[in-house]
């Protein structure tokens, strides 16, 4: 009798160190550390304006662009999915118009004239098509870019993303109006360039995009929708934007919010990397 018990308590305390280990593995499996940069540039646009970008991973692996949020630049995501999607794809961050280290131009900062930035920056890198990960307002970009350029998109991952202002709840959409209005004033009475580049980029939070649910019937790319379970958008908005992408999935990422979801890195990332591996780009 003493025997098996002993037996059963090794074999449980052996269980028990395995499974650990194998919980630590798991947490582990998700690179943390940036990789170091394999290029750094900047693209000419037609207007003359340079934007910002690094390169990330396998140069012989297939391109996927990184959007970041508002006001991002190429940085923005390095702490969370960059690392890990350098290992397996050449990562392309890219700081758009008037961040970072990217020029302003002068004409209107739109999801429209980034989307051309981006299509004239992969012309320059001689890449014909990629994969595109965007969160927030770079989720918005990314979205725009496959509506306006289909069949330059093998895959979508937007975050936290929407297709119109109206999309925004009241409550998250008030702030954002209040700052803009408050960057206006500044603006107005200082002259300064640089409140005035805050103030455009805002502004693009408070009236764009000004997409329709039926322009995403142009996506053809496999498209995977990621929103937090209390983000920014109405539910019915991001899940909306999931049934209007011809085949889209979606992921709401439970116990989430719009500005900490990219924590929920095994849940991204096992929804992501089950798309990749259906599509063969892993």
């Amino acid at each position: 009798m003493k025997k098996l018990l002993s037996l059963i308590f090794s074999c449980c305390f052996l269980f028990s160190v395995f499974s650990v280990a194998g919980i630590t593995s798991f947490a582990e499996a998700y690179e943390t550390v940036m990789p170091e940069i394999q290029e750094y540039g900047f693209a000419t646009m037609d207007d003359g304006v340079k934007i910002e970008y690094g390169i990330y991973g396998d140069l012989t692996a297939e391109p996927i662009v990184l959007l970041p949020c508002n006001g991002g630049e190429m940085h923005n995501l390095d702490g969370s999915v960059l690392p890990e999607l350098a290992r397996h794809f050449r990562v392309i961050a890219v700081s758009p118009r008037g961040t970072g280290n990217s020029g302003r131009g002068d004409c209107e900062l739109t999801f429209e004239r980034e989307a051309q930035d981006l299509a004239c920056m992969l012309d320059a890198m001689g890449i014909e098509k990629a994969h595109f990960f965007g969160y927030s307002d770079g989720g918005n970009l990314a979205i725009v870019f496959a509506v306006n350029y289909p069949d330059r998109v093998m895959s979508l991952v937007p975050v936290g993303a929407n297709i119109s202002p109206w999309g925004t709840k009241i409550n998250s959409q008030i702030p954002i109006i209040t700052k803009y209005i408050k960057y206006a004033i500044e603006a107005y009475f200082t002259k300064d360039p640089e409140i005035a580049l805050k103030r455009d980029i805002q502004k693009m939070m408070v009236t764009q995009p000004s997409l329709k649910f039926k322009d995403l019937e142009k996506i053809t790319a496999p498209t995977l929708n990621i929103y937090a379970d209390d983000d920014m958008m109405w539910p019915w908005h991001s899940q909306r934007i999931t049934k209007s992408i011809p085949g889209a999935t979606e992921l709401r990422v439970p116990d989430s919010g719009h500005s900490d979801i990219l924590e929920f890195r095994e849940e991204l990332f096992t929804a992501m990397f089950e798309m990749y591996r259906e599509i063969g780009a892993m």
